[in-house]
């Protein structure tokens, strides 16, 4: 848990450093953030349809290899899917948290929320 807050934290202050000394990077970074979806999601239903498609597919597989595995899969698929959206919700959160703490720079905003986040993890560990 320790290195998971000194990396959290090191990312926040590598944000913070290309803000202020990598202009161009920072305004990349800055349009990255601040996209409403990503570029390679031009068509979010195929992916998400893909998906299921997937999952649908490696379920009935594993299935009939082994039938006990039926619900291990189902299960696996389903916590991977909720994390990914956990993942999803908290970076937009992180985000919109950033451009108000950052005064509308995104990308030094989002570095002192990581390094605030790692920060109290490190001294939650010393309580």
């Amino acid at each position: 848990m320790q290195w998971i807050a000194i990396i959290i934290e090191l990312i926040g202050l590598a944000l913070i450093a290309v803000e202020l000394y990598f202009p161009r990077l920072s305004e990349s970074l800055k349009a990255t953030f601040e996209a409403t979806k990503p570029k390679f999601m031009k068509n979010p239903l195929l992916w998400i349809g893909s998906y299921i498609l997937f999952w649908v597919i490696s379920v009935i597989a594993l299935s009939v290899w082994e039938q006990s595995m039926l619900l291990v899969a189902n299960i696996f698929f389903s916590v991977f899917t909720f994390l990914v959206f956990v993942i999803l919700g908290i970076s937009k959160a992180l985000v919109r948290l950033g451009v108000v703490l950052g005064r509308g720079n995104s990308v030094g905003g989002v570095g002192l929320v990581l390094a605030l986040i790692g920060f109290s993890i490190e001294m939650s560990q010393l309580v």
